[in-house]
């Protein structure tokens, strides 16, 4: 675990901030916890199962009372949350928002209400649907799935408990700490060289997990609050993401389409199209958005310089369980 988060470390004299991630479980937050590790003290919270965050589980907290979640935090004591809930998966993948995960983020929006803390929400692209393409923040083209709607709820939760939060919407990809996310299925599928059952018809914005972070630092270093996309600078689909991945990894590559028409609107969560329109965060923080090839480039370097392995490493016992 990278810190217990109890004790709040030093640089050169100057307090570095304690983080708590809630929902280390997810692939974002364990992506920007292990990115974290040995920078600054981070506390990861799994919020379904520390099996799903091997090495990165501080403790587990299922619990949906927010008595038990302010507990919680205010023996954490952290300078700033991270809420990693049902948006912080790639929505291209088998995992969708159930009524659960509405339930249990807002106890914690309900606890964390008064907390002097800065709060994160780590939302999703999937809350939007074509035909229009790059969506912008305030963009009217939603997504009427139910799944989708949950996602929306849980914004507008934590609007409603903090309106001093940071909402971002984002599509990230990036190694799971399972080894088994949609990322990691298409992978295995290329290696053993079966034909890929993907779709061209929906499309997204990605931005791989550890770009998404460095973006939030400055986001966070700037006091932004509000909601912000945070996205790639190139709109992808499937079919050209297992593509790419298949160059990276130097692997053949072979696809089957699915029997979907470009001329047919495409129906249920995340099937359509989900590009995000990222102006307002490029303007506010004065910088550009990575291309999804260099995204991809720094994927395959993680694969090999060991932080995958890390991401992966074997899994430990939980501290404590709520």
């Amino acid at each position: 675990m990278a810190g217990t988060g109890l004790l709040h470390a030093t640089q050169g004299g100057t307090r570095v901030e304690t983080i708590l991630v809630a929902g280390v479980d997810t692939m974002v937050g364990a992506n920007i916890s292990i990115s974290l590790a040995g920078l600054q003290p981070v506390v990861g919270i799994a919020l379904k199962s520390e099996a799903a965050a091997p090495g990165l589980v501080e403790e587990t907290c299922r619990s949906t009372s927010p008595e038990v979640i302010r507990r919680l935090v205010d023996r954490v004591a952290p300078d700033r949350i991270i809420y990693c809930g049902p948006g912080a998966n790639c929505s291209w993948g088998n995992g969708t928002p159930q009524e659960a995960d509405f339930v249990q983020a807002n106890a914690w929006f309900t606890a964390l209400a008064d907390h002097p803390a800065p709060l994160t929400l780590i939302s999703s692209d999937a809350v939007f649907t074509g035909p229009w393409m790059f969506h912008s923040e305030n963009s009217e083209s939603l997504c009427p799935s139910r799944e989708a709607g949950l996602l929306r709820d849980v914004e507008s939760s934590a609007m409603a408990h903090r309106n001093d939060a940071l909402t971002i919407r984002t599509h990230a990809f990036g190694w799971s700490p399972q080894n088994n996310g949609w990322l990691e299925q298409v992978l295995e599928s290329l290696e053993e060289q079966q034909p890929l059952s993907l779709d061209c018809v929906r499309h997204a914005s990605p931005i791989l997990a550890t770009d998404l972070l460095a973006v939030l630092l400055k986001a966070w270093q700037s006091g932004l609050t509000g909601t912000y996309h945070i996205a790639g600078a190139e709109r992808v689909n499937p079919v050209q993401f297992a593509r790419r991945l298949a160059h990276e990894f130097a692997l053949p590559f072979a696809t089957m389409s699915q029997s979907e028409s470009l001329t047919d609107r495409a129906t249920g969560y995340g099937r359509g199209e989900t590009s995000l329109q990222t102006r307002k965060v490029r303007r506010a923080l004065g910088m550009g958005l990575p291309l999804f090839c260099v995204g991809m480039e720094r994927l395959y370097r993680q694969h090999l310089d060991g932080y995958r392995s890390r991401l992966q490493a074997e899994e430990t016992v939980p501290r404590r369980v709520a």
